[in-house]
């Protein structure tokens, strides 16, 4: 058997949708990047023959055997028919199959028999979602192949427009942080300009290297747009400010998470794989990344506008009562992320899933507490609480609770977890670490005397990680998919929270992932590849990977410390990462199909997005589409709109949690004194979005007894990245805002910003 690269046609299938306003494009050779392979060839009538294009070539087979030709596509990709020629003066086959690669195994998808013809084409009723397929014949004997085309679904943006030479974020950069864009095939030493839109003034010059640049010392003050130029090459328009990319994502984010809630959202129908969230499945880790971002941002979401409301199921047909309701409802006025964080825990324990993923989640419900009970009524910790308590250590699940993606050997969430998951991204390594050591602090909070069961728990299992997790091995890293930073988040956690108890060598390990993710991210791009000769995870679409490994740098350097030497690079990956999913990547393309209209700067969305699918996401906002695929790498845009494309939760959410750790990452709280010997409290945190409003916070001065009040900051100036209070002080009291704390015999007084392991705080000296 013989295998080689080659370029595969696909034909877009016409799909007359009247609804749709993106028409489908007529049939057309798409040229996809693929594998070819056969049972066996003849000299000069190579397998790639048979997709070469041309009729006056072919494949053929050597006699003796049920030949067969297999495809690999670079990714799961919708196939709906194919079309075969067989060359004109050899015998046509009289049947066929037309197989899939599943589990290992090839599995018959279509039948031919009794053929005679020379060309056929097929039309599947269903169409076939995989990224490996095969002909094969039914009698042995030689076959002649000249073309072999696949037909793909493809929704099609006609007005996308074009690439631009020059690759940046399209929609914006921030002030103070790494700022880096492509020019793919330009020389060492080629010179660039930042440019003034409009003006067309130089505002910054510079030079590529590895074809690209850098731009992080341009910090300008302005509202204006600059764009790069290179000699006659242009990136699209882009704008930088203080806190950009939170400015441009942090609603949107929200508003695709309450969009995607299953049976409440903007779809009510019920849908098969979907719990709390539409198409969530069991691994979708919604809980932790809305907990997540509220700790390291508090008033940025509770400053949002509350559009969310409560929705009982006494109002749905009859089949949907106690699907949720468990749970008592919030308080009105209730923000926004703190109704999505009880809709997740409302629907698992109403509907008692008892996955070991979905029963971990509410870990994360049960440590937010203390900052979520402003908003709820204590029955729903109580609740939570005990259910979480009576399944914690069942090894079995119900069926309902699970679906065809679990590859759970056991559920017992106190044993030790050793089974690595696949590319689905459905069991990523110490995905038990962080829950356990959480329900080990609200243990102890309750007076739970088994609490330290849970801290034994994540010791054994963070223990076996650095003894046996090869980072070489990308099925440890990238290969987990959009589920990958569970695994080094999970050694923050330890090593921020427990920093004398956590296992020996953690330090020595993360410095190990480290520096394979800094040589893995040696390109044009600032990409982390797969591995050394393929640059994305074979099948599926990996959007959530791009998106959520920030949250996994940001984790690492939390425990590296900036000052390492590994840091910064990895810091300017993270940003890459960033970029890459607005634009910088070789598509030249955003990862939302819909990103024009609804991300504020963004020139060029994704070709296109999936209609329909199990959890019919591709109305609503904010939904991340697709990323390229590894034919596209390292700078292949004419592959086009090629592999699978289709929005998923576990992708926004992976999203979710990298905000939420560069949140934390870049959020700083100081002190300091002024000449009239009043206290600064100066807080850095993404709080400053338009440099032409004001947006104050509130941050809590807090006495060791308890009593504390409220200290207003604002900006220092427009573009500013801190926020600055004035607290007076004197030998008895202290005065902010018209409000008085008296210090009585305390002679220190607690600022603090974040909740829980997110939480900031200084004590700052008052005597």
């Amino acid at each position: 058997m013989k295998t080689s690269h080659l370029f595969l046609f696909v034909f877009g299938l016409l799909l007359c949708l009247a609804a749709c306003i993106h028409p489908v494009q007529a049939q057309r050779n798409l040229s996809l990047s693929g594998r070819v392979s056969s049972s066996s060839e003849t000299p000069n009538h190579a397998a790639t023959l048979a997709l070469d294009n041309d009729a006056q070539t072919y494949w053929e087979s050597g006699a003796g055997e049920r030949p067969w030709i297999a495809i690999r596509l670079p990714g799961a990709t919708e196939i709906t028919g194919f079309k075969l020629n067989f060359y004109p003066d050899g015998k046509p086959a009289e049947g066929f199959d037309f197989q899939y690669l599943l589990n290992g195994e090839w599995r018959t998808f279509h039948q031919t028999t009794g053929n005679e013809a020379e060309e056929v084409s097929i039309a599947f009723e269903k169409e076939l979602l995989t990224d490996r397929v095969r002909l094969i014949a039914t009698e042995s004997r030689s076959l002649r192949i000249a073309e072999l085309a696949l037909w793909g679904q493809q929704y099609v943006d006609e007005g996308a427009g074009e690439v631009m030479p020059l690759l940046v974020n399209q929609s914006g950069y921030n002030l103070h942080r790494p700022k880096r864009f492509t020019a793919a095939g330009m020389a060492d030493g080629t010179s660039f300009v930042i440019l003034e839109k409009g003006s067309g003034r130089e505002v910054f010059s510079g030079r590529i290297a590895g074809e690209k640049g850098d731009f992080s010392d341009f910090n300008p003050e302005s509202n204006q747009e600059f764009l790069v130029a290179s000699g006659d090459k242009r990136s699209f328009p882009f704008r930088i400010g203080p806190y950009w990319l939170e400015r441009v994502s942090y609603r949107g984010m929200l508003d695709f998470m309450m969009g995607a809630r299953h049976y409440v959202g903007n779809v009510s129908e019920k849908r098969i794989l979907s719990f709390a969230w539409r198409d969530g499945d069991f691994f979708n880790w919604s809980m932790q990344s809305l907990v997540a971002l509220y700790a390291a941002n508090p008033a940025a979401f509770e400053r949002m506008e509350v559009t969310g409301t409560y929705r009982a199921n006494d109002s749905f047909p009859e089949d949907y009562r106690g699907l949720w309701g468990a749970l008592e409802p919030f308080s009105e006025g209730t923000p926004d992320i703190v109704q999505l964080i009880h809709w997740d825990a409302d629907v698992k324990v109403s509907q008692q899933l008892d996955h070991e993923m979905q029963k971990a989640e509410l870990a994360h419900f049960l440590y937010a507490w203390p900052f979520l009970s402003r908003w709820l009524p204590r029955q729903n910790f109580d609740r939570v609480y005990a259910y979480a308590r009576s399944v914690w250590t069942k090894a079995s699940v119900s069926p309902h609770a699970t679906s065809r993606y679990d590859l759970s050997p056991e559920h017992d969430l106190l044993a030790r977890k050793t089974q690595l998951g696949s590319t689905k991204g459905e069991m990523p390594p110490g995905f038990s670490v962080i829950p356990n050591l959480m329900m080990y602090e609200v243990g102890k909070r309750e007076g739970d005397p088994q609490a330290e069961t849970y801290f034994d728990a994540a010791y054994r299992q963070l223990e076996w990680m650095i003894a046996h997790l090869d980072w070489e091995d990308p099925m440890t890293t990238k290969g987990q998919r959009m589920s990958e930073h569970l695994t080094m988040r999970a050694f923050a956690f330890f090593a921020q929270q427990y920093p004398d108890r956590h296992p020996p060598g953690l330090k020595a390990k993360v410095e190990e992932w480290a520096a394979w993710m800094v040589q893995r991210s040696d390109n044009l791009w600032d990409f982390r590849k797969y591995a050394e000769d393929e640059w994305t995870p074979p099948g599926w679409n990996e959007t959530g990977n791009i998106l959520g490994f920030p949250a996994a740098i940001f984790a690492a350097n939390t425990i590296l410390g900036k000052d390492h030497k590994l840091a910064p690079r990895l810091e300017e990956i993270a940003w890459a990462h960033v970029e890459n999913a607005f634009g910088r990547n070789p598509t030249g393309r955003h990862f939302s199909f819909k990103g024009p209209e609804e991300v504020e700067g963004v020139d060029l969305g994704w070709y296109s997005r999936h209609k329909g699918g199990i959890g019919l996401l591709d109305e609503l906002p904010f939904v991340f589409d697709g990323s390229p695929k590894n034919f596209h790498y390292p700078n292949q845009p004419e592959a086009g709109d090629l592999g699978w494309t289709e929005g998923w939760v576990q992708f926004n959410t992976a999203f979710n949690t990298s905000m939420a750790y560069l949140a934390n990452y870049y959020t700083h709280l100081t002190h300091s004194q002024n000449e009239s010997g009043d206290l600064l409290i100066h807080l850095e945190a993404p709080l400053n979005f338009y440099p032409d409003q004001k947006e104050p916070v509130a941050v809590q001065l807090a006495l060791p007894s308890g009593e504390s009040m409220a200290v207003t900051l604002q900006e220092t100036s427009p573009f500013s990245l801190v926020l600055e209070g004035i607290v007076e002080k004197n030998q008895s009291e202290l005065r902010s805002g018209g409000q008085v704390l008296p210090i009585g015999d305390h002679s220190q007084v607690k600022v603090s910003y974040g909740h829980g392991f997110f939480e900031k705080s200084v004590w700052i000296p008052v005597k």
